[in-house]
């Protein structure tokens, strides 16, 4: 276990990198609370699922999401978890390809062959107007919650080191969840006087502040904004990386169209193609490897707690730094090369040598929400990407790329 201060001049993907090579338990010195960083995976099992109950969600969670289902603890957890498992089913989720595949093909349509564009922008309009779909009910983007969720994942990454946050950034963040919360509460209130739909928001107001989870009005805003900001800006991030590394790998591109050609025979992505798309799922789940967009979770200790020979203190953050561990060559094959053929068939290495959408009780709830929506759109931009996405020599992330976020839903 090593010491250390923070140093705010480098990415964290690339500082925890280097703090890793001090040992796989790294203390780092904050201004109120330590983090300690842990980069094995006995560790990860060990805080997500051994000894779950030592842990609960980072404060942060609790500033942005309220009484979201991601800020909240105990038997509160547990009645919200319960209400909103139905929705995120795989026949529920399978019951949106139609609308997602509108979606992603008036873009991908709106796009001229040759045409130069900002991938991110243009993969971010796609998972704000799906989010918005599925829990507004919405086809359009909205301005205000786009300008606001940037100001909060820009807040959500300086508060994720160990450093203060500068006095600018604590200042828009204010005012950008502010707006925020005032644009759902309006979307709430539109809800509740002209009738629901089949979306997040009509099933939390239909089942309303009698039922155990005791969904208020305040609650289910909390519930809206978390599920919004959690569900759009990573999705946003990896198919970002997706087109990126399919635009610089021909074979794995050649592979991937020639599949996507072979399923959808020329039609747009629908619920019947999504298991036999193999092979996008393997590449999907290497860029998860090679660049997790969330690239670290975060718990704070309820009490003192040990991980192997190493006592972790109350009250302190532990990192669980995925960029880290899903690039250990003790675990990985070759882990600097892009290799989806590693995700096909089983494997023998350790189980939570990958774990992109957390484990546990707490594992995220939207993950096959998240996996098939990918899963819809990759398809539709992959098969452009050689005309769309710029090559280059770059072994991870060129500067055009948006970096990954500190957070985990």
């Amino acid at each position: 276990m090593s010491g250390r201060s923070p140093s705010t001049s480098k990415p964290h993907s690339e500082t925890r990198t280097e703090w890793a090579k001090e040992g796989d338990v790294v203390r780092i010195t904050g201004p109120e609370k330590d983090h300690y960083m842990v980069s094995h995976p006995d560790f990860v099992e060990g805080v997500l699922i051994k000894n779950n109950e030592d842990y609960y969600k980072f404060d942060p969670y609790k500033q942005i999401f309220g009484g979201g289902v991601v800020a909240v603890e105990g038997e509160q957890w547990r009645a919200q978890r319960g209400e909103l498992q139905p929705f995120f089913r795989a026949s529920q989720v399978r019951s949106y390809c139609d609308s997602i595949s509108e979606i992603v093909t008036e873009i991908a349509d709106g796009l001229t062959d040759g045409e130069t564009f900002d991938a991110h922008e243009v993969m971010t309009d796609v998972t704000l107007r799906v989010m918005l779909r599925a829990l507004f009910g919405e086809m359009e983007e909205d301005r205000a919650i786009t300008e606001a969720t940037d100001t909060i994942t820009h807040w959500f990454r300086e508060s994720a080191s160990a450093g203060e946050i500068p006095e600018n950034v604590e200042k828009e963040y204010e005012s950008g969840r502010k707006q925020l919360v005032n644009r759902v509460e309006e979307m709430i209130e539109d809800r509740k006087q002209n009738g629901s739909g089949d979306d997040l928001l009509s099933t939390l107001v239909t089942v309303g502040s009698d039922s155990e989870a005791d969904y208020t009005d305040e609650r289910v805003r909390d519930e809206m904004i978390t599920f919004l900001f959690g569900g759009h800006e990573t999705s946003a991030i990896l198919l970002t990386y997706v087109l990126y590394f399919v635009a610089n790998k021909p074979k794995v591109e050649e592979r991937l169209v020639a599949e996507i050609d072979e399923v959808l025979n020329g039609d747009d992505p629908r619920a019947r193609h999504l298991d036999d798309l193999t092979y996008t799922e393997q590449v999907i789940d290497e860029t998860m490897r090679y660049c997790p967009p969330a690239h670290a979770i975060f718990r704070e200790t309820a009490t003192d707690t040990t991980l192997g020979d190493y006592l972790i203190p109350e009250g302190n953050v532990v990192q669980l730094p995925e960029w880290v561990i899903h690039r250990d060559e003790r675990w990985w094959d070759a882990p600097d090369e892009f290799r989806p053929s590693r995700f096909a068939g089983s494997s023998d290495r350790h189980s939570f040598a990958y774990f992109p959408f957390g484990s546990g009780p707490r594992q995220c709830i939207g993950e096959q929400f998240t996996e098939r929506k990918l899963k819809w759109r990759s398809p539709r931009f992959s098969t452009g990407s050689r005309s769309t996405a710029k090559r280059s020599s770059s072994t991870c992330i060129p500067v055009s790329l948006p970096p990954p976020t500190d957070q985990s839903i």
